[in-house]
């Protein structure tokens, strides 16, 4: 692939950013385009346009998307239906018993969201696979003939086969996927998608895979056939919510697999940069147009998650910790009938996006009250496409300010404050109140927006180190480039942890980790560089609820309890160390690591500073603004200043100082009063 260019893709809400890397020469470069919320693949085609990229020369794309989690969000997804076991036709309407929806607990209006698939379009069979997985009755042919005309004529387009144990045996489900295969194209099995115990979570997971399916390939094919047409023939590969690359088809057989795409490429960016700078330990601040996502890295590995609930709906697939909130530059601020002040989620977006981007916006948000501020300034162009327009934006938020009486430099501080507050909420969930010192991380903050108020959150936190890696408006495109290819097999268990069982899952290991590197082969890939990772899921016994931990590559059961109870004590601050542990699920996850570009410094160039007015502690003053290019090693900002580039703008505040590291990171330190630098304790 000598001289080739390999391509880097985030699709956001309101940038589609690009990142192109040299293999010849190392040079990375960086490039945004306006995204397009109706066609996404749009905005990835305009990317490489604006890049002004020859596609004959491109030897590998990878991309992040939202498509799937946009058509579940919005239910935009295909017209569905669902064959399950007789007698359990209702499991995803019934659920849980909790309620998932965040702050509904003591609304009494309160009403769950309607399935994805209505009670008419749910059909059942006689069938019956046991708890030791023996079939003990196979679906009558003649019966699933007569439920393939049901299922044509409701007007489906996909369907999803979710039969009772069938993790424990697939062939009642499989004898009906191929049965159906013939009269639908979409078709998916819950054996297939998720192989693992408890009913509602695995039909849950396996229907909104059917929902999205259709969606999901329509965007793929489109641009592929598009990248095809204009001469690029490279491999084309998806990020996956476990952090990892999917290829075409397994993003048509698992497109839920793609609900946290984007994120995921951040976190991927963020654990090479923290190798390269020497910093293991951070707390990723994700700041874009529409929302803000947060997750903790520690001693260079991401924390891991078996679920995530959107709108209700329990998705159990495997993918980063990431806890995501709707406060990004294009949230909207308003004011409710009870007068206070409300940031987000609803977001202005790319189109008609800001009121000062000068399309046709007219509700405040976040970025226009930066513009108040001073801390984005009057015709500054932001991701080279947009050119601020300061008077938009004082219009906009002045409106908000005249309904508090108040002036728009205080409303703007109050919108700013607000978002902050929020953001600084969301890295408490993810660090204090799960037993972690936010003070022993260094902040990485990236996204269009996320510099602009790192410092402001670190110091809500008492977090002193801030580090902003090159080109952050584009590092998650970047984190697309630095993903290894994944894919994963499990098994369920439910067997104490004894030297039998460990014997066992050994024995398992080795046969998943065989049949994963011969799925990569099948796919073309080369596997010299395939590695492996073992995950349990285990309790106490008794326990209803289950940790995921990673084991060493050979264990005894000791070593595999240590580390249970580790994660344990970690998570709720105790040990039942007397009872014995259950191991629910085991987990191989098979990775090859495709390519790892080095982070690099940007080119220096000369840019002379300048000076912008900033409102500060309630009154305007003077601050230096300089480019980014133009900072130079050795150099020793104090703020106020502002920094920017292309893709972001970074503003420091009073008590922090700036300097330059080595891979082109900008090092923010918080100092107090006295100028003393702030240390973790």
């Amino acid at each position: 692939m000598a001289g080739a260019l390999l391509i880097g893709i985030d699709v956001g809400g309101t940038f589609t950013d690009l990142i192109a890397y040299r293999t010849d020469t190392g040079a990375v470069s960086a490039h945004k385009a306006l995204s397009d919320r109706r066609r996404p693949d749009e905005g990835v085609l305009a990317a490489i346009r604006a890049a002004g990229l020859d596609p004959a020369r491109i030897g590998l794309v990878v991309h992040g998307t939202t498509v799937a989690t946009n058509a579940l969000l919005e239910r935009r997804g295909s017209e569905v239906a669902m064959v399950t076991t007789e007698g359990f036709r209702d499991v995803i309407e019934l659920g849980r018993t909790t309620r998932l929806v965040p702050g509904t607990l003591y609304d009494p209006y309160f009403r769950k969201a309607p399935p994805l698939v209505p009670r008419h379009r749910r059909f059942t069979l006689a069938e019956r696979v046991s708890t030791a997985g023996e079939v003990a009755q196979a679906p009558d042919p003649a019966e699933i003939a007569r439920l393939a005309v049901a299922i044509a004529a409701s007007g489906a387009e996909a369907v999803a086969i979710c039969f009772l144990n069938s993790f424990r045996n697939d062939a009642n489900e499989e004898a009906v996927a191929r049965a159906l295969g013939g009269t639908l194209r979409y078709v998916t099995t819950s054996s297939r998608v998720q192989r693992e115990i408890r009913e509602y979570e695995r039909f849950s997971t396996t229907v909104a895979n059917a929902y999205v399916m259709p969606v999901m390939a329509a965007y793929v094919e489109r641009l592929l056939g598009a990248l095809r047409g204009g001469g690029c023939d490279a491999p084309f590969y998806t990020m996956a919510s476990n952090g990892g690359l999917m290829s075409t088809t397994t993003v048509a057989a698992h497109p839920v697999r793609t609900m946290l795409s984007g994120p995921a490429a951040g976190l991927a960016a963020a654990v090479r940069f923290g190798a390269e700078t020497g910093c293991p330990d951070l707390i990723t601040y994700d700041m874009g147009g529409t929302s803000s996502d947060v997750a903790l890295i520690s001693g260079g590995e991401w924390m891991l998650r078996r679920e995530v609930v959107i709108q209700g709906m329990v998705l159990r697939t495997p993918q980063i910790d990431i806890h995501t909130i709707g406060a990004g530059g294009g949230s909207i601020a308003e004011v409710d009938a009870g007068g206070a002040l409300l940031v987000g989620p609803e977001s202005a977006g790319s189109t008609p996006g800001p009121a000062c981007y000068g399309r046709g916006g007219t509700h405040a948000t976040v970025t226009d009250a930066n513009v108040v501020l001073g801390r984005l300034g009057e015709g500054q162009t932001l991701g080279g496409t947009l050119e601020i327009g300061a008077e938009a934006a004082r219009r906009a938020v002045g409106r908000l300010a005249e309904r508090l009486g108040t002036s728009g430099e205080a409303m703007a501080q109050g919108v700013v404050a607000l978002a902050v507050a929020k953001m600084a909420a969301a890295i408490y969930e993810i660090s204090v109140a799960r037993g972690r010192d936010p003070r022993d991380y260094a902040l990485v903050p990236f996204g269009g927006a996320g510099p602009l108020h790192a410092c402001e959150v670190a110091a809500e936190l008492g977090i002193p180190r801030v580090l902003v890696p090159p080109s952050p408006g584009t590092f998650s495109a970047f984190g697309a480039l630095c993903s290894p290819l994944i894919k994963d097999r499990a098994v369920t268990l439910l067997a104490a942890l004894d030297d039998t069982a460990a014997a066992r899952m050994q024995a398992l290991a080795a046969e998943f980790a065989a049949g994963l590197r011969e799925e990569f082969r099948a796919e073309g890939v080369d596997t010299a560089r395939f590695e492996t990772m073992l995950q349990l899921d285990a309790r106490y016994l008794g326990q209803a609820h289950e940790l995921t931990v990673t084991l060493p590559g050979e264990f005894t059961a000791a070593a595999a309890r240590a580390v249970f109870e580790g994660a344990f004590a970690r998570e709720y601050g105790r040990l039942d160390s007397g009872r014995d542990v259950e191991v629910v699920n085991l987990r191989v996850i098979g990775r090859i690591l495709i390519l790892a570009p080095a982070i690099a410094a940007p080119a220096a160039q000369a840019a002379p500073a300048g000076r912008r007015r900033i409102w500060l502690d309630g009154a305007w003053t003077e601050a230096p603004v300089h480019r980014r290019e133009a900072l130079v090693p050795g150099i020793h900002l104090h703020g106020p200043a502002i920094v920017e580039e292309m893709s972001a703008t970074l503003y420091l505040p009073p008590g922090w100082s700036l300097a330059l590291g080595a891979k082109g990171e900008l090092d923010l330190r918080h100092h107090d009063v006295a100028g003393r630098m702030l240390a973790a304790e």
